[in-house]
């Protein structure tokens, strides 16, 4: 279990980042304008590793609108966003690697995106795949065997 809470200002920037790293596509909306901010942090309350790389991106995420001399991530064009964003993959790849992880976790778990992309998750019978009938034969050889168990 992490520990891992974001601030406010966090919460208000997160958003406007998983719309960059997962933008809308026709009329669906992006990963962030869905949102889909809860998931994410349930998934980073969940795993440590997830939590940590999220706290450490946003971060450093500040530090990048600190040094630019605007810190409100949200107002600025996505080209602007884009450039900010990269600094961070650049400097801290594994961090940036996890974040798109556990933002594309919540994003595909999105009915919404099920639709979009024709998936139909859960368990391939009984509407699923055609299987011949059982041949009960198969089972003589071992029905011909003596107990290898203890009985009691």
């Amino acid at each position: 279990m992490s520990t891992a809470t974001l601030t406010e200002t966090q919460r208000q920037v997160m958003p406007a980042v998983m719309d960059r790293l997962i933008p809308a596509v026709e009329a669906l909306l992006g990963a962030g304008a869905m949102g889909l901010l809860e998931e994410v942090e349930r998934l980073t309350a969940e795993h440590d590793r997830y939590g940590r790389a999220l706290v450490q991106f946003l971060e450093a995420l500040s530090d990048v609108m600190s040094s630019a001399e605007n810190e409100n991530f949200p107002a600025l064009d996505g080209a602007q966003q884009d450039q900010a964003i990269q600094k961070i993959e650049q400097a801290l790849p594994q961090n940036f690697a996890t974040v798109l992880e556990v933002v594309c976790l919540a994003y595909y778990n999105e009915p919404k995106v099920h639709v979009r992309i024709d998936w139909h998750g859960g368990a391939p019978q009984p509407a699923g795949f055609a299987l011949p009938p059982f041949d009960a034969a198969l089972l003589d050889t071992a029905r011909q065997r003596p107990p290898f168990w203890r009985q009691d």
